[in-house]
């Protein structure tokens, strides 16, 4: 064969394999040699604090032990709106410009943030994305009701109540707006909400297979929000329950506290064992058709061949306090029970029974995300892809953060307000309250944060850790991860 006979087979060859990609690539992967795109599911509870995972059997049989527990998991901020900006978007709630719940929704969309989240980043990469749930606090107050965020094929987002919250809060009597539609749920026991967003998962990830296109879910239901309402076929099924108490539990001595925390609290919310237990049956209840929900999707997944080519995660917005520190219910703080939760994860090379210890937080989610689907973050990004720290060869050697930025906006509690920022290091927390009032716990030797030792540290220790908070309030993308990685004087 000549030169330029060859030539001819050559590119004959090129323009034959040019006109055949979407078929060839079918047929390596039916055969293997390239793999899929994988499936995500990303399932977020809300207001579930560590105590609850107990009750999650099959949760936990079906995604941990399959998978891997995150042991050391928090989010930036423990309040529901701030904390979902930053998962969309992987950024620190000062980048996101959404450190309160209200106005919450109108801030992100007037400011462009919609533009440029997980779901047009995966959504640019090939995947149909559905939103079926929980979207932003006051969704959708100065948009059409009917409107669709960029990057979402598939919608089902609750409408905001401007009526009596106390009348269901989502579980009954709630509207969704869904793909250009806007359909109410009213009393009836199958239109519990759980259930109804689990139905539309389903459904989702049968179209999805059908159109053989991978797929991204953002599953975000009530569940165990208050008023935390079970299901009817699980109400009273755990009777008797006792929360657990820590020391911190109704702590005797809080004067070394933030008097502004306390400042919140309205005479007569004394909170004892007896509300904590009623309040904690409640919301283990509420989370049984959660789990419930979870099993119908490994049975699905399974049943059409996607379970191992499908990543799940299951994790919540932020804590929930019951009763530490001698304070009532509620979240927004940046105690251990607020800003520390679960967070599960299976899928494609993950071995079963996995444990990643480092600091993992709710701004590494977009960008793990995007390195599942192959798909390109923004540079604007905050946080770092998770990803090695599931693999055993890279989880040791690679180098991670050893801090975190912990920031609240204005808290609006009963005519008070509360801001705060602070550095969650894996020894310590460190705070700065709006007002001046100062926190600092050893997590090593007071785990339980019983013993504030602010006013005991040494002015250039209280310099050195002030100068540090100030930079990280600052902070973007790169410079945030370097700050994360950087170990302050003094400090092991």
């Amino acid at each position: 064969m000549n030169n330029k006979t060859r030539k001819w087979i050559n590119l004959l060859t090129v323009v034959i394999l040019t006109l055949s990609t979407a078929a060839s690539c079918a047929t390596l992967e039916k055969i293997g040699i390239i793999k899929p795109k994988p499936n995500i599911i990303f399932i977020l509870t809300d207001d579930r604090d560590m105590a609850l995972m107990p009750y999650m059997e099959n949760t936990n049989k079906l995604i941990a032990e399959q998978g891997a527990t995150f042991t050391n998991y928090f989010v930036t901020s423990s309040s529901c709106c701030p904390s979902r900006a930053s998962t969309l978007r992987g950024q620190y709630p000062h980048n996101t410009n959404i450190l309160e719940n209200s106005p919450g929704f109108v801030n992100f969309h007037s400011n462009g943030r919609e533009d440029e989240t997980i779901a047009t980043w995966l959504n640019k990469a090939g995947y149909e994305t559905s939103l079926i749930g929980k979207y932003l606090n006051g969704y959708p107050v100065s948009v059409p009701k009917k409107y669709i965020p960029p990057g979402w094929t598939d919608w089902h987002a609750f409408i905001n109540h401007t009526e009596d919250l106390e009348d269901g809060w989502y579980y009954y009597n709630y509207t969704l707006s869904e793909n250009g539609q806007l359909n109410y749920y009213g009393y009836s026991p199958e239109e519990y909400s759980t259930d109804v967003l689990g139905q539309k998962a389903l459904d989702f990830i049968d179209q999805s297979i059908e159109k053989k296109s991978p797929f991204f879910i953002y599953l975000a239901g009530m569940a165990p929000h208050g008023p935390s309402t079970p299901a009817p076929r699980y109400e009273g099924t755990l009777p008797n329950q006792e929360y657990p108490q820590k020391p911190s539990f109704q702590e005797a001595d809080t004067s070394d506290k933030p008097s502004i925390v306390y400042s919140l609290e309205a005479p007569g919310d004394e909170y004892d064992i007896y509300d904590a237990n009623g309040q904690f049956q409640n919301r283990a209840e509420t989370m049984l058709a959660v789990d419930e929900m979870v099993v119908k999707l490994v049975q699905l997944l399974e049943q059409k061949g996607q379970l191992d080519n499908t990543y799940i995660i299951f994790t919540s917005d932020n804590g929930f306090h019951m009763g530490e520190h001698g304070l009532s219910a509620g979240k927004m703080l940046a105690y251990e029970e607020d800003i520390r939760v679960p967070f599960l994860i299976r899928g494609p090379g993950i071995q079963p029974g996995t444990t990643v210890t480092q600091m993992v937080a709710n701004i590494d989610v977009a960008p793990s995300l995007a390195d599942m689907a192959n798909a390109k973050a923004p540079d604007f990004v905050d946080g770092r892809s998770f990803l090695p720290l599931l693999n055993p060869e890279t989880n040791q050697s690679m180098e991670w953060r050893k801090n975190l930025l912990i920031e609240t906006g204005y808290l609006k509690r009963k005519s008070k307000v509360i801001a705060y920022r602070g550095i969650r290091n894996e020894n310590f927390i460190y705070l700065e309250y709006e007002n001046g009032e100062l926190e600092y716990y050893d997590l090593i030797k007071d785990p339980y944060e019983l013993d504030n030792i602010a006013s005991k540290l040494d002015a250039s220790t209280l310099s050195s850790l002030h100068s540090w908070l100030e930079q990280l309030k600052q902070c973007e993308a790169e410079n945030c991860r370097q700050l994360e990685s950087s170990q302050l004087k003094n400090f092991k």
